[in-house]
């Protein structure tokens, strides 16, 4: 089954949360806006009322308009709006459309309004028209439409900035629900991430949020399938590798005795092959089952292992192993302890050693190394045999896999049996050819980085 679209959860929740209350921001402030302008129109349009109403009734019984012009302070030098804001401009004018009478900063564009009574925008100028009851004056009183949009601007902005930091709190708060929810999906991942792959167990339900519970339990029905998969290999691996050991053995014992009966004869050729194969065939079902305790369920100790002393303990196995043959093993054992399983560790640099047997014929020195470092801790076998190319070094912990121009006739199992082991031991299986400065040579490292590293 496949999935949607991967990336962060954390991203998208939050992406998704702050578009969200921004449109909703966006709106209220559209909204508000809308409102509070058809309250500052209705507000200012009243005031522009009630002042037009007072010049008119100035006009209205004013029979001189000179005299009205002295009252509003138009024959000043600085005019003054006398009984009108200082922000409303007129104009006094006659049925025909002539000017009577003007405020000194009347615009030209209130010419252009016709003389119809009531509220009509020209230009810039909100403007309101009233005659008198005898129409003999038409009073037109205008008011910038700048000071409204102004008033307007002013009120949103004080309006605005407490929604944004209401917005940001808002965010802050959801940011941090949702890193609640995704924290519970990291345990989940790490608690997953910390199974050993050959011991596979059930996640725990405690402290997960009921949303996550679903998933764990999910999650849990799959790894005990798993585990009933990779046990159910195992113990096939194992048991056949078992059940044809001591047949093998038998085979083996008898081709020998046949070998040895038929020396001086032509079946020697074909009594020695045989015995070749039947060998080869019992250190595959030993590697099998190698790797069957390798990939096993059973937990590997967590104790200080010295790995100098593994060292000596593989070189007197090895020493006078007859497929030596004539190559040297040598001991470069520094004191170097690890949190480990002793008897993983001897098993992996065993299959090490067996592994230089077989793939370094042509070299003359097998080396066993153990150091340490504030880095961490290492164990290595390093031999002067012929290697393999660079390239070809990742495919080589793979079950079956061997080196191109390997030189020996392996199973192809030793490394993937030194790997898993690392792996379960939480080491590094480092492998390094040709050696540095040299054209040839095999180079297999146990890794243990130190806590602290």
């Amino acid at each position: 089954m496949m999935l949607g679209g991967a990336g962060s959860v954390t991203r998208a929740l939050g992406r998704s949360l702050l578009v969200g209350l921004t449109l909703l921001w966006l709106a209220g402030v559209l909204g508000s806006g809308f409102v509070l302008k058809r309250l500052i129109d209705e507000r200012s349009d009243h005031e522009l009322h009630e002042s037009a109403a007072i010049l008119l009734s100035l006009v209205a019984y004013t029979d001189d308009l000179l005299v009205t012009a002295a009252v509003l302070g138009e024959n000043r030098p600085q005019p003054t709006a006398g009984g009108a804001p200082a922000h409303f401009t007129y104009l006094i004018r006659d049925p025909s459309g002539r000017v009577l009478l003007q405020s000194a900063d009347a615009s030209p564009e209130l010419l252009a309004v016709p003389l119809r009574a009531g509220l009509v925008d020209a230009g810039g100028w909100r403007v309101l028209t009233l005659a008198t009851p005898t129409n003999k004056h038409v009073l037109q009183l205008a008011e910038p439409l700048a000071e409204r949009n102004k008033a307007l601007l002013t009120a949103l902005l004080w309006l605005t900035l407490p929604l944004a930091a209401l917005l940001a709190f808002a965010a802050y708060i959801l940011f941090r629900a949702s890193r609640s929810l995704v924290q519970q999906v990291q345990r989940t991942a790490l608690a997953v991430s910390r199974q050993d792959p050959q011991a596979l167990g059930l996640l725990p339900l405690e402290g997960v949020v009921t949303e996550m519970k679903p998933a764990v339990e999910a999650t849990n029905r799959l790894l005990g399938r798993l585990a009933d998969a990779l046990e159910a290999e195992r113990s096939f691996t194992y048991n056949s590798a078992h059940e044809l050991r001591t047949p093998i053995a038998a085979a083996l014992a008898q081709a020998q005795v046949l070998a040895a009966r038929a020396e001086g004869t032509e079946l020697k050729t074909r009594a020695d092959a045989l015995v070749h194969s039947l060998a080869r065939l019992a250190r595959l079902a030993e590697r099998l089952l190698a790797l069957a305790r390798a990939e096993g369920s059973q937990p590997l100790a967590d104790e200080w292992v010295d790995l100098a002393k593994v060292v000596h303990l593989t070189v007197g196995e090895f020493e006078r192993n007859p497929r030596l043959r004539g190559r040297r093993i040598v001991v470069d054992a520094a004191p170097a302890r690890v949190r480990a399983d002793l008897d993983a560790v001897g098993l992996a640099v065993r299959n090490l050693v067996e592994n230089a047997l077989v793939h370094g014929a042509g070299g003359t020195v097998i080396r066993l190394v153990s150091s340490a470092t504030r880095e961490g801790a290492s164990i290595a076998v390093i031999d002067d045999g012929p290697g393999v190319k660079g390239a070809e070094l990742p495919s080589l912990i793979k079950r079956f896999a061997r080196g191109a121009g390997a030189a020996g006739s392996g199973a192809g199992l030793g490394l993937s049996i030194v790997e898993t082991l690392a792996r379960r031991m939480g080491a590094k299986l480092v492998l390094v050819s040709p050696l540095d400065g040299q054209r040839v040579g095999f180079e297999a490292r146990l890794v243990w980085r130190s806590a602290s590293s």
